[in-house]
């Protein structure tokens, strides 16, 4: 794997925030982190649906949901890890551009709150209404849009 990150490892790349990397390489190390995060949503939007049950409901369905409810547990443990990764990525990035490193946890919060908005909004029965939950959608969007042409697109400042 260090042939496609050119010479540098998964430790330097995702397990420490010290360094610097050009574009490519955090190009390279996202769509590395893309990748499973896509399957693994996949696999929650087709199973997702099994966690709704109500009381009248027999032993293979309740064990369904179960197994569904596992499954929500280490999608959200690797949500997480894959956060903290795109988070040390980024943050090497950001210092190569000369901005402070910290701005790289603003993608990660930010997708972490617009999931939560998703998650949250259809079980508190109005209380979030739909235009928040829009809100946060085009504030995640603006993020992304900025960390990509931030640290996809434009030059570091000879530093990487």
């Amino acid at each position: 794997m260090a042939g496609v990150f050119g010479g540098h490892g998964f430790t330097f790349l995702f397990r420490h925030d010290e360094g610097v990397i050009t574009r490519g390489l955090w190009w390279r190390g996202t769509l590395a982190l893309l990748a499973p995060l896509a399957v693994l949503t996949l696999i929650w939007i087709v199973i997702g649906a099994g966690a709704h049950t109500g009381f009248d409901v027999s032993q293979a369905v309740i064990a369904r949901t179960g197994l569904t409810y596992l499954y929500l547990l280490a999608f959200a443990a690797c949500i997480l890890l894959i956060g903290v990764c795109q988070y040390n990525l980024s943050a090497k990035r950001f210092r190569a551009r000369g901005r402070p490193p910290g701005l790289a946890g603003v993608l990660p919060l930010a997708a972490l709150l617009t999931g939560a908005a998703h998650w949250l909004a259809p079980r508190l029965d109005g209380a979030l209404p739909n235009w928040a939950v829009a809100v946060a959608d085009v504030a995640m969007l603006a993020v992304i849009v900025w960390n990509l042409v931030d640290l996809g697109f434009v030059e570091a400042q000879g530093r990487a």
